[in-house]
């Protein structure tokens, strides 16, 4: 496992990749919301399309949060205002989980609108305390992976760019820091399993530092992918009907288990679509473990 790399490989797959399998969702999230909602330029095309998403499928709290930021930055104030509060009292964001880096960060708490921000945080955050009191602690812990994760990467970058590592200790090294991402994500899975439920923003509350980073390094790791699969499964394909996350987990799923066996599982990627580099020999199609499954679960997903 060249953990250097792990950043530049899933960027490939994820430009190159062509998948297919998804929902009406799905499209409308990864094919024409994600590729623009972090243009200014863009602001009322971005809006228009998740407001209309929401009609079908609900709010969409962890949209809202990157959107709002580009509320403010177009000036769309009152907009802004009414989702930061929906956002505060239903979805539990907190001002101690921003990077101090958002648009709107020091409007709210210092300038133009500290007074209203506030005011409205101390009402709307007891809210949501008195009616989520005992999410406090899991929260913390699920806004506190991203950080581990960061962590462990700068061990390991630190590692490899100092020290001359023979191929038995790059081997134990592989081991360790696979552990050490197995032992940070098993939290999720101590709260997943606590609620019965995978703890996204419309089941739990919104994660204001999103691990999914850390999702990707246990997929990553091939002594990782099965064990991690096997756990949070489960909870993925339920959070997935309920329409709380999108395909993305089973698409990054079936890129690895192709990069570390040469297989897939949910039938999402296309050979002639996949780089020359990790094509493997006399591959006419990338050959789908369990095709009984498959079937199954192309029709349980709604996938087209």
């Amino acid at each position: 496992m060249k953990i250097k790399t792990t950043i530049s490989l899933i960027l490939l797959f994820l430009l190159v990749f062509i998948t297919y399998g998804q929902t009406e969702r799905d499209h409308i999230i990864n094919d024409s919301i994600y590729p623009i909602i972090h243009n200014s330029e863009n602001y009322h095309e971005v809006k228009n399309r998740i407001l209309n998403l929401e009609k079908s499928y609900g709010y969409e709290p962890e949209l809202k949060y990157s959107l709002i930021n580009y509320s403010f930055r177009n000036n769309d104030i009152q907009f802004f205002k009414k989702e930061v509060k929906i956002l505060v009292e239903k979805y539990g964001l907190q001002l101690i989980y921003l990077n101090g880096k958002e648009f709107y960060y020091d409007a709210i708490t210092k300038g133009e609108l500290a007074e209203w921000f506030m005011d409205m945080y101390l009402t709307s955050h007891f809210v949501w305390m008195k009616n989520n009191f005992d999410k406090q602690i899991p929260l913390k812990k699920l806004n506190e992976i991203k950080t581990k994760d960061q962590l462990i990467n700068q061990y390991t970058s630190q590692i490899w760019n100092e020290l001359e590592l023979d191929s038995t200790q790059k081997s134990i090294q592989n081991k360790l820091i696979s552990d050490f991402y197995y032992t940070n994500i098993s939290e999720l899975y101590e709260i997943a399993n606590s609620n019965n439920k995978y703890p996204s923003a419309k089941s739990f509350a919104i994660i204001q530092n999103n691990f999914y980073v850390a999702e990707i390094h246990n997929l990553q790791a091939k002594s990782n992918i099965e064990r991690f699969w096997t756990l949070f499964y489960p909870y993925f394909k339920k959070a997935y009907l309920n329409n709380e996350i999108t395909y993305s987990i089973f698409k990054t799923y079936d890129q690895m288990s192709f990069v570390h066996f040469g297989n897939q599982h949910f039938g999402l990627l296309e050979i002639d679509k996949i780089p020359e580099i990790y094509k493997k020999e006399n591959f006419i199609e990338v050959p789908i473990v369990d095709l009984d499954f498959y079937k199954k679960i192309k029709k349980e997903f709604n996938w087209n």
